[in-house]
């Protein structure tokens, strides 16, 4: 772990970019190292007759998006669209690159990461490419039992938290960044090693763990309320959390009704991605989000996180990782790729 922070501490000391405005906050984020954001290697022109979507596992934001955005491609188009769970990106990172896999569910600095083998990644992977900016803003916290005494995050000193979270690394980076924004280091905590999120969460009202990471509004927490009683925690000083929150593309922000929110309660907030590489095809690329972009509606329906996918926030004006070749045209003739699009790739493009 003191790897991980010392790699994520040169990132940070490398990095800066403005991102994306939530309304409660201007946000400053993860990037500014060159990425090689070359053209797309599959010059083929054939659609696959499936392609797989990785994500999380059932019952986290990313396995919800990944299982709507299947259906509906299935139902749509000729291809066969698959979910593909893994422990998270680090563990299926390797596969998008050999082109084992089509597509993943990933948040923005997970993805920048990724694109240059820095913070959790012991190697890069350049061919990433975005295909859409995704759902914004996705939020998460930490949670407790609702019968526990703990109130605030710094009320976890000595306390046991869920820890590491296996191949789903970037989740302990937001948990260290919501410990810092509430004033608690790692070394105030028995940290608990686990090897999902799930089983994190599910360490909660297990009583394996007194406090685990986890995103809001996703089915494990509806599964761990019911075992037993949960309450997000949330973080006070909103000002200084912004300051902090900053430097990992997070803000804070005032939480939806959800399992384990009780009354007003501020967490984090980011984006969340879908990406591809540039072995897969501008087709596919382009029958794939055209099939998504028209029956936005349809995954509104599947699940409410799709109502965050908007259509405006499909084409970030400060993303961090290249965007697909083939996306790119898709939003240029949707009208909603600019000159602040292209302006961005000429920054963190070599």
């Amino acid at each position: 772990m003191k790897a991980k922070k010392f790699l994520f501490k040169r990132l940070l000391a490398f990095t800066t970019v403005t991102l994306l405005s939530f309304p409660q906050a201007h946000l400053t984020g993860i990037a500014e190292a060159k990425l090689a954001c070359g053209p797309t290697t599959n010059k083929g022109n054939d659609l696959p007759r499936t392609v797989a979507i990785a994500a999380n596992p059932a019952g986290t934001g990313a396995h919800a998006l990944a299982s709507g955005l299947a259906a509906v491609a299935s139902k749509v188009t000729q291809v066969s669209a698959k979910v593909q769970p893994y422990n998270g990106p680090n563990a299926w990172m390797p596969l998008l690159e050999s082109g084992e896999v089509e597509f993943g569910i990933i948040n923005i600095l997970d993805s920048y990461m990724a694109a240059t083998g820095s913070g959790n990644y012991k190697k890069a992977y350049p061919t990433i490419r975005v295909v859409a900016g995704g759902v914004f803003p996705f939020t998460a916290g930490l949670i407790v039992r609702d019968n526990s005494e703990i109130k605030q995050i710094s009320d976890l000193k000595g306390k046991r938290m869920a820890w590491d979270y296996g191949g789903h690394a970037i989740n302990q980076t937001w948990q260290l960044a919501i410990m810092e924004a509430g004033g608690l280091k790692p070394s105030d905590v028995v940290q608990v090693r686990v090897s999902n999120l799930n089983d994190g969460i599910r360490g909660v009202p297990e009583g394996k763990v007194d406090a685990s990471f986890t995103a809001v509004g996703i089915g494990i927490n509806e599964e761990a309320n019911a075992m037993e009683p949960i309450r997000f925690l949330g973080l006070r000083n909103i000002e200084g959390g912004n300051k902090i929150l900053a430097k990992y593309g997070a803000s804070v922000v005032k939480s939806e009704p959800a399992a384990g929110i009780k009354g007003d309660t501020y967490v984090i907030g980011y984006p969340l991605h879908l990406v591809s590489s540039t072995q897969v095809n501008d087709r596919t690329i382009s029958v794939m989000l055209k099939a998504w972009w028209d029956n936005l509606p349809e995954l509104e329906t599947i699940h409410p996180l799709f109502k965050k996918w908007k259509k405006e926030h499909q084409a970030l004006t400060n993303y961090t990782v290249p965007y697909h070749s083939a996306a790119v045209k898709f939003y240029q003739e949707a009208g909603v790729w600019s000159a602040k699009q292209e302006a961005r790739a000429k920054e963190i493009c070599s």
